[in-house]
């Protein structure tokens, strides 16, 4: 088959994803009999370190260069690999620290990690800014909500993972944080204006375009009136040739997100949107669950080339880019200097943001953590019995780590009113101790709010640490100690409760605005 053989063509840019978390159990024949441009690597498949590694080098060997091999890392919740690579705070966290060389040491890092197991492209940073608190799907992923701020971030984190040895992905063009809808599950709309959106959600982007801070901007799902009422961003010429590639000159690779997402498949459908978006100037299209349909994908791109609905040109040149791309990380180099190991923790503790009172705990105290995260509530620990030693992580266990006699109660985030009853019912038995509560969205949840606002009635001194995004500080004016970690993974639990113990010194600043009596 001919380089130039128009299907080759549409499959070379297609990023197709697939079932298997080994090289046994991957499709590998398909894969390559299929030509991808890229594969991107999920949770369901990433098994042990090793596996992992062995799935990527069977990856790239698929074709010659290699193909792209992605993966979501971004750090905090959004994190496809557990173990093997260097555990990154969520982007919020990391605005909290306002030290964006901080970021770029941790962006180095992970990508030197990521390249030593074989990658060649991480889809992050998030440049979006973090201006709706009701969005489920941005949230603590963005860095802050000023656009300075945010694009300073943004660079340090870009940069530090394409001097770590693989591209990052600057996500998602023209901005997502603008609205409180997901586009996994719908079609967002921003109804901003077109010098609102240029003084503050074009900013990252462009500050990191500017600096080439990434190889790749990746595209979102949501309708932007200013720009074209009538397309997302993601099928829209005027987003992505007049805005991305004219007004702010970039010349990398544009990446759809993945069109799979319901944006796109319940309105034209994966396949028309593929077309729709090569036309308006993407790249790279992510197709990233069924094979069979980035095959059909590939076809209509030919059908389109072939009835003159597409140029034959917009398609080479779209190959184009991702072949040179892929020549630039045929082979992984990761990053081979001296960089700060302990990054990693500094980042998390200084993360932690003191909103009122004072977070440490009392010496020789027992404490109580309350977690809002669960499915149901742990009702063995309601009743007094001690938690398993196997317990999934959480704050109690790391202030077990460092001495402290601890228990953990989960409560799920919008707990049923028996749940909550059983709850209040044990608190005052327990006696004099230490309770802390960490809540997880409760700005979203009207049974955690009220939940939270009955311990405190019974534990007026309770230390409430905001698990999530920061804005559950605004409900609980009666409380009067508050504390922000942004993510209640592993490291950011450590970093917490190395601030509770007096081990570190709580030095983050809200990278987001709260009302002034919020903070007090």
């Amino acid at each position: 088959m001919s380089a130039l053989d128009p299907l080759a063509l549409a499959r070379g840019v297609i990023a197709v994803g697939f079932a298997g978390a080994t090289a046994e159990t991957a499709p590998l024949d398909a894969l390559r009999a299929f030509g991808p441009g890229g594969v991107t690597v999920f949770g369901r498949n990433v098994g042990t370190t090793g596996e992992l590694r062995e799935l990527v080098a069977a990856l790239r060997a698929l074709g010659t260069p290699a193909p792209l091999i992605a993966i979501d890392q971004e750090g905090g919740r959004v994190a496809r690999i557990a173990d093997g690579v260097t555990p990154v705070p969520a982007a919020m966290a990391l605005g909290a620290t306002n030290d964006p060389a901080l970021a770029a040491t941790l962006g180095t890092l992970l990508g030197r990690d990521l390249a030593r197991l074989g990658f060649s492209l991480d889809l992050a940073p998030v440049a979006d800014l973090a201006l709706q608190p009701r969005s489920t799907v941005i949230a603590t992923r963005a860095y802050g909500d000023d656009p300075e701020r945010v694009a300073a971030f943004v660079n340090g984190f870009a940069q530090g993972l394409e001097r770590g040895g693989v591209a990052a992905a600057l996500k998602h063009f023209p901005g997502h944080g603008s609205t409180a809808e997901d586009s996994h599950v719908a079609l967002p709309r921003v109804t901003a204006d077109a010098a609102t959106l240029r003084a503050r959600d074009l900013v990252p982007f462009a500050r990191a375009i500017a600096a080439r801070a990434a190889s790749i901007v990746m595209t979102s799902h949501v309708v932007l009136d200013a720009f074209d009422p009538d397309r997302p961003a993601t099928r829209s010429r005027a987003v992505l040739t007049d805005l991305l590639r004219g007004e702010l000159g970039f010349d990398g690779v544009i990446a759809t997100d993945d069109l799979e997402m319901d944006a796109i498949a319940h309105s034209v459908g994966a396949v028309r949107g593929a077309v729709d978006a090569l036309a308006a100037g993407a790249d790279l299209l992510l197709i990233s669950h069924h094979l069979d349909l980035a095959d059909e994908a590939a076809h209509a791109i030919v059908a389109a080339v072939n009835d003159g609905t597409l140029p034959l040109a917009r398609l080479q040149h779209a190959h184009a880019r991702v072949m040179a791309l892929r020549r630039r990380f045929a082979a992984p180099e990761p990053f081979a200097g001296a960089l700060d190991q302990d990054a990693p923790l500094d980042a998390a503790r200084r993360a932690v943001t003191v909103l009122r009172g004072e977070p440490r705990l009392r010496d020789g105290k027992p404490v109580t953590v309350i977690s809002f995260e669960g499915t149901a509530v742990d009702r063995a620990a309601a009743s007094g019995a001690r938690a398993a030693a196997a317990e999934s992580p959480s704050l109690s266990t790391a202030l077990r780590r460092r001495g402290v006699k601890s228990e953990v109660m989960r409560v799920p985030l919008d707990p049923p009113a028996d749940d909550v009853e059983l709850l209040l019912e044990h608190i005052p038995a327990l006696g004099d101790r230490e309770f802390v509560v960490v809540t997880g969205d409760a700005h979203l949840h009207a049974a955690q709010q009220d939940a939270v606002a009955r311990i405190l009635a019974l534990a007026p001194a309770a230390l409430i640490v905001s698990g999530r995004a920061p804005f559950d500080a605004l409900l609980w004016p009666q409380a009067r100690r508050v504390v922000c970690i942004y993510g209640t993974q592993p490291l950011s639990l450590d970093g917490c409760a190395d601030v509770l113990v007096g081990r570190a010194e709580p030095r983050g600043t809200l990278p987001v605005h709260l009302a002034d009596a919020a903070v007090r």
